[in-house]
């Protein structure tokens, strides 16, 4: 495997932009095409939010067949609890998108994230639709990577190349989140694009399988209305198209996790008001799910995430949430462990151990292994510190 630059627009065959819409007030981009040069397999996975934003019942429905050649994208505004009026303004801006690039309306698919509650400025957006089309070019992947963004300090890319069977694939993500980070089946927003050639049911097995990462991460507990992460692939880097399991689907699948892992950890370090990050491992639970359920609880504590942002050392916090999960363990038989050295074992907390919770705090990333002695099952949940900047980000937010 090779780390490429270039994103999402790594892949042969597919161009990106990004441009200001007038969507954001400061003027700085807030609208990114995608496109492939040619119609492709697609798929994704998308927020179990019962409350779903109308570009998500959109792509839904489009991708249910399992193509699709272009993703528009748009941040500042969520189009969410906007009714039909919302429903009829994605479909007119894809539809718009659809007639400019000269494709099937029907393979054209949206994302939006920002504000709940506010509608697009659809005749804005169609006035600038004719540029950010005319500016789609393979250069141009980093500038619709930035035009996602919200509360992000940073654009979040990544790209990779590796072979499946005796040819040479390349796999480009980019994807945006800092606040509201609590996904399942899901990211905030991910746009995966690749070469390969894969049908469009395999194509939705690699995606399950690899966005894992995106569900091991939090910010804050809570899960976006308009969470997705898309994946189109469009063959022609000339492999045989996979249409059944096997060597070459596995080594695809660790190609694409690869791309995954890396922007989950990004979405993490840049969380709202974020100094630090941290691991949480739950080992030896009787089972998956009360090894991640613990690990959850644990990552989303505040008090926790505030021991964490101040160096405080009270691990005392990371042993009551512990306690507070739904895992099943006898106490006594509980260890934790900070950045490998025990400090607290047997049920009781290890005071000589103080000098090292000390100075593992100050470092930006911790490691916390949690053991509960009363099975075999693991789990792992990376966070980020509670600071007093996420409560003034999030208290301004629409302001």
């Amino acid at each position: 495997m090779s780390v490429l630059r270039g994103g999402i627009t790594a892949p042969l065959g597919f161009r990106a932009a990004g441009i200001w819409s007038g969507i954001k007030r400061n003027r700085k981009p807030d609208l990114a095409l995608i496109v492939s040069m040619v119609p492709a397999s697609a798929a994704g996975v998308y927020t179990t939010n019962r409350i779903q934003a109308a570009p998500i019942v959109l792509t839904k429905r489009r991708f249910h067949a399992g193509r699709g050649q272009a993703i528009l994208a748009n941040s500042g505004c969520a189009n969410c609890a906007t009714g039909r009026q919302g429903l009829r303004d994605a479909s007119v801006l894809t539809a718009a998108v659809a007639d400019t690039l000269g494709i099937d309306e029907r393979l054209v698919v949206m994302a939006s994230t920002g504000v709940i509650g506010r509608r697009l400025p659809t005749p804005r957006l169609l006035r600038r639709l004719p540029e950010l089309v005319r500016r789609v070019s393979r250069r141009r992947g980093h500038d619709a990577a930035t035009a996602i963004l919200t509360t992000d300090t940073e654009a979040k890319e990544c790209a990779v190349s590796g072979r499946i069977g005796s040819t040479t694939i390349r796999i480009g993500g980019m994807a945006k989140g800092a606040g509201m980070i609590a996904p399942h089946m899901a990211t905030m927003l991910c746009f995966l694009t690749t070469d390969a050639g894969l049908t469009p049911r395999l194509l939705r097995a690699a995606l399950r399988r690899a966005s894992a990462p995106f569900n091991q991460i939090t910010v804050d507990g809570d899960m976006s209305t308009n969470d997705a992460a898309l994946l189109l692939a469009n063959g022609l880097a000339g492999n045989r198209t996979l249409r059944v399991a096997g060597p070459a689907f596995e080594q695809f699948c660790a190609l694409l996790t690869r791309v995954t892992e890396a922007l989950a950890c990004a979405i993490v370090r840049d969380g709202e008001g974020a100094t630090k990050v941290a691991g949480i491992t739950v080992r030896h639970a009787r089972t998956l799910r009360e090894a991640d359920r613990c690990a959850r609880q644990v990552a989303n504590s505040p008090l926790v995430k505030t021991m964490l942002a101040g160096g405080d050392v009270n691990v005392g916090r990371v042993i009551a949430a512990v306690g507070a999960s739904p895992a099943r363990f006898r106490p006594e038989r509980l260890e934790v462990r900070l950045d490998g050295l025990p400090v607290f074992r047997q049920g009781t907390m290890i005071g000589a151990a103080r000098r090292h919770v000390r100075s593992a705090l100050q470092r930006a990333e911790v490691q916390f292994i949690i053991d509960l002695h009363a099975g075999g099952a693991t789990s792992t949940v990376h966070t980020c510190d509670l600071t007093e900047h996420y409560v003034r980000i999030n208290a301004r937010y629409t302001t």
